[in-house]
């Protein structure tokens, strides 16, 4: 009889949490729909609204109209997709189709399925003093991280697909003689992994983070598996091995940076598929999620982690964000977390790379509050899966 009693209850318990999560999502869902711009002004209608500050000074904190942190939005919101009620599915979708409306201002001036960090008409670092007048200097890279997010949410056509295949190919480490990384350990140099950048004539650099996603994008369009996509899983299966990713975060990952970002992209790559290699070291992937989220000080840091951790089979109440309404959220202090930053000093060698990474002046931080909403709704859709 005790058992029976247990057993019902633990059954109310679960129909009570799954029901206020339901409810929470779908609350958030609205709250995240209505931050998304409306109309073109500072932001082109469908982003959603990003900022850039310096990391030296003065701080120069200001609108950054970047494609980014709304096409990593779109696929957030892909991959719920499933996992979703009617209502919120419509909701989700309806986010994803004014996002796509704007892809075609980021594409590459000639047509090609590459995409920039700006709308191709538009000034690099909007709001700076100087470097926005400085578009024909520095140029305006499209960039691997953009494109295959894009690529992922958009509906694109096989033909830009492979385009963009054949590219990445083309641009990744050693694919010419003069194309060789200088700005990684000497262990890696000679690995013929992809790139972050898509222009022949930008400088061959590696991104762990990046890097994750570019084989997400390969595995999740079924394209065939060459050499370079097995020189990046090597190269990313090694970083993981050495534990790079908690020891050196900022090196391996200059536009990421945190350790914490760098477990989250890697454990959605083996949660979202079947691989060997990078399932070997899956326990010391939870440990290290555990220490770091115990180490955390930043509500965004622990929401990653508790996502990695859930992703990774563990399901502890414990390792849960600890906040319950949109309110508590926002008045936590995820607004000064920056999921992505812009450190100039990536192509840099040793040992002016280690140097120059941490030089304030030069480095950006880009925040984006609807998108650290997207990552809490991430994390509550995986906790309801969990609980039914």
């Amino acid at each position: 009889m005790k058992k029976i009693l247990v057993l019902i209850l633990v059954l109310f318990f679960y129909k009570s949490f799954s029901q206020s999560n339901d409810s929470l999502i779908h609350s958030l869902l609205q709250d995240i729909q209505s931050m998304q711009v409306k109309q073109d002004g500072e932001f082109y209608a469908g982003q959603f609204p990003s900022f850039r500050e310096c990391g030296g000074t003065p701080h120069n904190y200001q609108p950054d109209n970047n494609i980014f942190y709304t096409a990593v939005t779109a696929f957030a919101l892909r991959n719920m997709l499933p996992h979703l009620n009617e209502a919120d599915k419509k909701i989700a979708e309806d986010i994803i189709e004014r996002i796509r409306k704007i892809y075609s201002l980021f594409r590459n001036k000639h047509g090609f399925p590459y995409y920039g960090f700006w709308a191709i008409k538009d000034p690099i670092m909007p709001h700076t003093y100087f470097y926005k007048y400085l578009k024909q200097v520095f140029g305006q890279g499209e960039d691997a991280d953009d494109t295959v997010m894009i690529l992922m949410t958009d509906s694109s056509s096989d033909k830009d697909v492979t385009d963009l295949k054949k590219r990445l190919e083309a641009v990744a480490n050693l694919s010419t003689q003069k194309r060789k990384i200088i700005s990684t350990y000497k262990k890696y140099k000679d690995v013929h992994a992809y790139c972050t950048y898509l222009g022949s004539r930008t400088t061959p650099d590696f991104d762990f983070a990046v890097q994750c996603n570019i084989l997400y994008f390969v595995l999740d369009k079924h394209l065939p598996f060459v050499k370079q996509d097995s020189a990046t899983l090597h190269l990313i299966t090694e970083m993981v091995r050495n534990r790079e990713y908690a020891k050196t975060p900022t090196y391996i990952s200059p536009y990421y940076v945190r350790s914490s970002v760098l477990i989250y992209h890697v454990v959605r790559l083996m949660s979202a598929f079947n691989i060997p290699e990078l399932n070997v070291y899956k326990q010391q992937l939870i440990d290290d999620a555990k220490k770091e989220f115990d180490e955390g000080t930043n509500v965004m840091d622990k929401i990653l982690l508790s996502t990695s951790l859930m992703k990774l089979g563990v399901h502890d109440n414990y390792f849960m964000p600890p906040f319950k309404t949109i309110n508590e959220f926002e008045n936590t202090n995820q607004q000064q977390y920056a999921f992505f930053q812009a450190r100039t000093a990536y192509s840099y060698p040793t040992p002016f790379k280690q140097i120059m990474l941490y030089f304030s002046y030069i480095n950006y931080y880009f925040y984006c509050p609807a998108y650290y909403k997207v990552l809490w709704l991430e994390n509550l859709v995986l906790s309801n899966r969990s609980s039914k």
